[in-house]
């Protein structure tokens, strides 16, 4: 059953959708009639299953079925991210990631980054968006504001894992995390971490990860070691 994040308050008995990018989904991509079935999220916890009740031009209404509830779990899985050249590879790594479940997204920027600000986030976070729904997730992940590395080891967080294929501690499938860790991991850039970077880092108690012999491009290496790592 498709699911689609909506503004919209789901503990009414009907609602209408009217959101002109959703409105399109609904009519011209899904071509929904009367009496079909769709789940809505809100992102607050908030799950309904809803069926078209009718299906006009200035929306489509639906009364509510079924109503969840759910609580966003405690744990954090946070992915540090260094900005890339090209934003379709930041693009790929937030929809992947949202996918196998990260919660939070902090585009990094670091010696090596050739873009030193986040750029499009309107799209990112639709990116997001879709990919949540594509999974059926009922919580997206925030993707935060561009934070510098140097900051970021100013307040680093509790065991903070970095990738790197040149300078590491242990491989990273000796590194066992318990289910209801959080997990924070740090990728970096195209041209990786200077060596300055990683020495500080491992100083202050970050522990520094290899993925495997071949040397990853940066989305293999966030998409393949959260997963490692998630499940």
């Amino acid at each position: 059953m498709q699911h689609f994040f909506i503004n919209e308050d789901l503990n009414k008995n009907k609602i209408l959708v009217s959101e002109r990018e959703i409105l399109h989904q609904l009519k011209d991509v899904l071509r929904m009639r009367v009496g079909e079935e769709i789940v809505f999220l809100d992102n607050k916890g908030t799950k309904v299953y809803a069926k078209v009740l009718f299906v006009q031009n200035k929306g489509v209404e639906f009364e509510i079925l079924k109503r969840e509830f759910f609580e966003e779990e405690k744990r954090k899985i946070c992915l540090y991210c260094a900005l890339s050249r090209k934003p379709a590879t930041f693009e790929i790594i937030v929809q992947k990631v949202t996918e196998i479940g990260v919660t939070d997204i902090f585009p990094l920027i670091t010696e090596r980054c050739q873009v030193r600000e986040l750029r499009k986030k309107d799209r990112l976070e639709l990116i997001i968006k879709e990919a949540g729904e594509q999974c059926e997730r009922v919580f997206l992940p925030k993707l935060h504001d561009a934070i510098d590395l140097k900051n970021l080891i100013e307040s680093m967080p509790k065991g903070l894992l970095v990738g790197d294929a040149r300078i590491y501690d242990k491989n990273i499938s000796e590194i066992k995390i318990l289910k209801e860790e959080d997990i924070n991991l740090l990728i970096g850039p195209e041209g990786g971490l200077s060596d300055n970077e990683i020495e500080i880092l491992k100083n202050i108690g970050a522990i520094v990860f290899l993925m495997g012999k071949n040397v990853l491009r940066m989305e293999t290496a966030a998409i393949c070691a959260l997963a490692k790592l998630i499940f």
